[in-house]
C-alpha cells in the first residue's frame, strides 16, 4: 500500500513539471541569441508573426532609483488648458501635442541617465531624455519638457533607465499614478438637457422677479403707499394695502430679496458651466443671461408697473420671507440696531414745491390758474418784501407845496392811484399820506394845500425792512390798521451812522397778486404790470373836464396852410382830381381832417422830465390800415424792418397811398359793371376791404400837423361829387353821415385822445398850457400803489 501511494505521487510530480520547461524559455531571447545558437522549434513555427509585433525589451529592475509619482503643468501664460485632469484609472489627461513640463517625484533621482515614455511598451517609441535635457533635477525631484503625439496608443507609460556605458536600460514604471493618456473623456452631463434647460429658465425667471421686487417694491416708501391707499384708484389702494404690511418689514424685506437673487444668479451660473463647460462661453452666456433678463428688463417694468407686479408677487415674496427668515432676521436686527428703523418722513415744503412744478408740466402741459395760486401761496413763505414791492423809481408821489387847483386834481385822478405818498425836499423824505377819498368833499376852486388835507386826515405811515417776510408783513395787512407801507433798506456811510433810506413801498394787494401768480387790474388801475410798467388800453377814457372846469382853445388850420394843401393833394394821385372829387368837396374833406399833435396833458411833469411825451401812433406794422396821412407840418418817426432803422418824414410827404389806389380800382370797377351798385361798393368800404398791412411803424413824438382821410371819408367824397356834377343821381348813403356839400357846423367839437397824447381839430391859435406854472409840481415817477 505505502508504495503504490509514493509511486502516485511521483507521477502527479512529473507531469506537474512538464509544462514550466515548456513557457519558461521565452523569458531570456537575448541570451540565445547572444551564444549564436538558433532558436527551438517553437520559434520557428510562427516566423510572421515575430516580424510584426515589435520586439519585447528585456526586463529590468532598478536597484536604487524609486518613482513615487508625477505631475504635469502647462507653459506659463499658456491660454490653454492643457492639462485635463484625471480619469477614473488615475491616469492623468492632457491634450496631445501640447508642451507641458513633467515633473517627478521619488528618491535617489541622482542615479537616473535617462528617462522616456513609450505607447507600446518598448521605452523606444518615443524621444528619450538624457541627462543633459533635464531642465532641473535634485535627489527627489525631476522636471522635463516634452510633448505628446496624437497616436492610436493614447496611454504613455513611464520609462526610467539608471546611469549606463553604453546603451540605457529602461525599466517600466506599471504604475497608474505615473501613466499619462491624450485621451479625453466625454464628460456625463450634470443633468438630462430636458430638466437642465427648464431649471436655467425658472432660475432666470426668479432672479428677474428678485431683482424687479427689489426696485419696485423698496422705492415704494410706506409714506407714499399710504397717499395710495389714500387717494389712488381702487386698483391702486387694492394694491398698496396688500404691499404695505409687507413694507414696513423694510430691512428683512431688503435682505430676503438679495440673498435670493445671489442664489439664483449663482445657480445660473454654475448650471450653465455643466450645461457649456468651462471657459469664456460660459462667462459671457452667464453674464448675458443674468444682466438683460436678470436685471435690465425686470428692473424697466418694475419702475413703470412696480405697484401691481408688487401686489400680484406678494405670496411669492411672503413663502421667501419664511424661508429665509433664520437668516435674515439676524442681518436685519443689525441694520435695524446702528441703521434705525425706517422713518415714514413727509416731503419738505421746498420739495414738495418742486414736485408740484414738474408734476403740472408732465400732467397738464401748462400752469393753469389753480396751480399758480397753490404754487404762489406755498413759495410766500420763502419770500421777503423786497420780491413783491413797487421800486422807489416807480413810486407816484406828490410835494408837499402842492396847490390842488381843478387842474390838478384831475391829473391826480387820471393817475388811478388810491393812496399817494407825500415828500418834503427830497422824494425820499416821506411826510404823510393822501388818500383819493380824502379829496370826496373837497373844492377845487379854493386851491388849497395838500399838506394841509394830509393833516386834517393825518394818515400814519408805516415803514418796514426790505428783508421782511412777506407771511409776517401778510398778517400786519390782515389785522386792518394798514394796507400800505413804505420800505427801507439800511445803507452804510463812512464815517456816520448807518441810516434807513426808502427803496420802494408794498401794499396787500402786491402781496396778493405774489400768491395768485398775476396781477389785479381795476377800473382806475392806469397800469396793467407794476414790474414792466405796462400801460392800460382803456376801453373808455373819462374825460374830467366835464366835471372839473378847464379852459381849452378851439383850433383850425389857417387859409394859407388850407389852399398849399389843396394844391399838393390834387396834384399827387388821381383820386384827388376833379374826375372823383370836386374842389370844394376836396377843401372840406381837408379842413375837416386836419389834426394836430399837441404836448401830453401832464405839462408840468414833461417840464422835470418825469413823464415822458407818449407818442401818437398813426400806422402799426401787420396790422391792416384803410387811412391814407399827409404830414403838413413837423415830423413823423418811421421804423423799418427787423432791425427796427429809423426814419424821419418832414412836411408834405404821405402814407398809404395804396389805400387810394384800392379807391379807384373799386370805383372803376363799380363804373364798368352795371349790375355792381353802389349799394355793393358802399359795402365793400365798410367791411374794411379797401385798405393795406402795413410794413412799418409810423408814430408821431413831437408837435405835428398832419391830414388823415379814410376810405370811408374818400367813398363819401365821392358820393358828394357826383350829387355836385349831376343832381338827378341819386347816391346811397352807408350811414348817417351827412355829405360834405352841406355846410357843416361849426360847433365846438371835444378832443379824440390817444393814451395820454391828445388828437385836436386844429385852429389858427397855438397849443396852451394846461397847467399853470405857478404850480411848480415835482411828482416822482408813477407806479401802481
Amino acid at each position: 500500500m505505502s508504495k503504490g501511494k509514493w509511486a502516485l505521487v511521483a507521477l502527479l510530480i512529473l507531469i506537474s513539471n512538464l509544462p514550466l520547461s515548456v513557457h519558461s524559455r521565452p523569458q531570456s531571447p537575448s541570451n540565445d541569441q547572444s551564444d549564436g545558437k538558433p532558436s527551438n522549434s517553437n520559434v520557428s513555427e510562427s516566423p510572421a508573426i515575430i516580424q510584426d509585433a515589435p520586439p519585447k525589451p528585456e526586463i529590468y529592475h532598478l536597484a536604487k532609483v524609486r518613482v513615487a509619482g508625477l505631475r504635469l503643468e502647462a507653459k506659463v501664460f499658456s491660454s490653454e488648458n492643457v492639462v485635463m485632469g484625471h480619469n477614473r484609472r488615475h491616469n492623468v489627461v492632457i491634450k496631445p501635442n501640447e508642451a507641458v513640463r513633467v515633473i517627478l517625484f521619488g528618491q535617489n533621482f541622482q542615479d537616473i541617465g535617462a528617462i522616456s515614455f513609450t505607447a507600446d511598451g518598448s521605452c523606444t517609441d518615443m524621444e528619450h531624455f538624457y541627462e543633459a535635457d533635464f531642465s532641473s533635477m535634485t535627489n527627489i525631484r525631476l522636471v522635463v519638457e516634452m510633448k505628446f503625439p496624437s497616436s492610436e496608443a493614447k496611454v504613455f507609460k513611464l520609462c526610467v533607465s539608471e546611469k549606463f556605458y553604453a546603451n540605457p536600460k529602461f525599466a517600466v514604471i506599471e504604475d497608474s499614478f505615473t501613466t499619462i493618456t491624450t485621451d479625453v473623456p466625454i464628460p456625463e452631463p450634470f443633468m438630462p438637457s430636458y430638466i437642465s434647460i427648464p431649471a436655467l429658465i425658472i432660475l432666470l425667471c426668479l432672479s428677474g422677479l428678485f431683482s424687479g421686487l427689489n426696485l419696485g417694491l423698496m422705492t415704494l416708501s410706506p409714506y407714499e403707499l399710504q397717499l395710495y391707499i389714500a387717494s389712488g384708484t381702487k386698483a391702486e389702494k387694492r394694491a398698496a394695502e396688500r404691499i404695505l404690511p409687507l413694507r414696513k418689514k423694510g430691512n428683512q424685506l431688503l435682505c430676503t430679496l438679495l440673498i435670493g437673487n445671489v442664489i439664483v444668479n449663482v445657480g445660473v451660473s454654475l448650471l450653465l458651466d455643466k450645461i457649456l463647460g468651462s471657459g469664456y462661453i460660459v462667462l459671457l452666456s452667464a453674464t448675458f443671461g443674468i444682466v438683460v433678463f436678470g436685471e435690465i428688463i425686470p428692473q424697466a417694468l418694475c419702475v413703470k408697473w412696480g405697484l401691481p407686479i408688487g401686489s400680484k408677487t406678494v405670496p411669492i415674496t411672503q413663502l421667501l420671507l419664511i424661508l429665509t427668515w433664520p437668516l435674515t432676521i439676524l442681518i436685519s436686527m443689525v441694520l435695524d440696531l446702528f441703521l434705525k428703523e425706517e422713518l415714514t418722513r413727509s416731503l419738505e415744503r421746498s420739495k414738495l414745491v418742486e414736485m408740484l412744478k414738474m408734476s403740472e408740466k408732465t400732467v397738464i402741459g401748462g400752469q393753469s390758474d389753480e396751480f399758480k395760486m397753490v404754487l404762489g401761496a406755498l413759495e410766500l413763505y420763502d419770500k421777503t418784501v423786497a420780491h413783491s414791492m413797487t421800486r422807489f423809481e416807480d413810486i407816484f408821489s406828490v410835494p408837499s407845496y402842492l396847490e390842488l387847483n381843478p387842474t390838478m386834481v384831475t391829473q391826480i385822478l387820471e393817475m388811478g392811484y388810491t393812496r399817494i405818498p407825500i415828500y418834503e425836499g427830497d422824494p425820499k423824505n416821506v411826510v404823510s399820506l393822501l388818500f383819493v377819498k380824502d379829496l370826496a368833499l373837497l373844492d377845487p376852486q379854493e386851491n388849497l394845500k395838500v399838506m394841509n388835507i394830509a393833516n386834517l386826515y393825518n394818515h400814519e405811515v408805516r415803514r418796514v425792512l426790505i428783508d421782511m417776510p412777506l407771511r409776517t408783513m401778510l398778517e400786519e395787512f390782515k389785522r386792518g390798521e394798514y394796507h400800505m407801507a413804505l420800505v427801507e433798506k439800511l445803507v452804510e456811510q463812512e464815517d456816520r451812522d448807518p441810516v434807513y433810506e426808502l427803496c420802494g413801498l408794498i401794499t396787500l394787494e402786491d402781496i396778493i397778486e405774489e400768491i395768485i401768480q398775476c396781477e389785479i387790474i381795476d377800473e382806475t388801475d392806469a397800469v396793467t404790470d407794476n414790474v414792466n410798467r405796462k400801460k392800460r388800453q382803456r376801453k373808455k377814457n373819462h374825460d374830467m373836464s366835464q366835471i372839473i372846469k378847464t379852459s381849452h382853445v378851439k383850433c383850425a388850420i389857417n387859409i394859407q396852410l388850407l389852399a398849399v394843401t389843396i394844391q399838393v393833394m390834387s396834384t399827387c394821385h388821381p383820386v384827388f382830381s376833379s374826375k372823383y372829387i370836386v374842389p370844394s368837396v376836396l377843401e372840406k374833406l381837408i379842413r375837416t381832417h386836419c389834426k394836430k399833435v399837441e404836448a401830453t396833458q401832464f405839462s408840468c411833469l414833461k417840464e422835470i422830465g418825469l413823464v415822458q411825451n407818449k407818442p401818437a401812433v398813426l400806422y402799426t406794422k401787420g396790422e391792416m390800415s384803410t387811412s391814407f396821412v399827409m404830414i403838413l407840418t413837423g415830423s413823423v418817426l418811421v421804423k423799418i424792418g427787423k432791425e427796427e432803422m429809423e426814419l424821419e418824414a418832414g412836411a408834405w410827404h404821405n402814407f398809404g397811398t395804396e389805400v387810394l389806389d384800392a379807391m379807384v380800382e373799386a370805383i372803376a370797377k363799380s363804373q364798368a359793371d352795371e349790375e355792381k351798385s353802389t349799394m355793393s361798393l358802399n359795402a365793400e368800404v365798410a367791411n374794411n376791404t379797401v385798405g393795406f398791412v402795413p410794413d412799418f411803424d409810423a408814430s408821431i413824438v413831437s408837435q405835428c400837423t398832419f391830414c388823415e382821410i379814410s376810405a370811408a371819408d374818400l367813398l363819401l367824397a365821392f358820393n358828394s361829387s357826383q350829387l355836385v356834377n349831376n343832381p338827378n343821381n341819386q347816391v346811397i348813403r352807408t350811414d348817417s353821415r351827412t355829405s360834405l356839400i352841406e355846410e357843416i357846423p361849426k360847433e365846438f367839437i371835444l378832443p379824440r385822445r390817444n393814451g395820454s397824447v391828445k388828437l385836436r381839430t386844429v385852429s389858427e391859435s397855438e397849443t396852451t398850457q394846461l397847467l399853470p406854472e405857478m404850480n411848480g409840481c415835482k411828482f416822482a415817477k408813477g407806479n401802481e400803489i
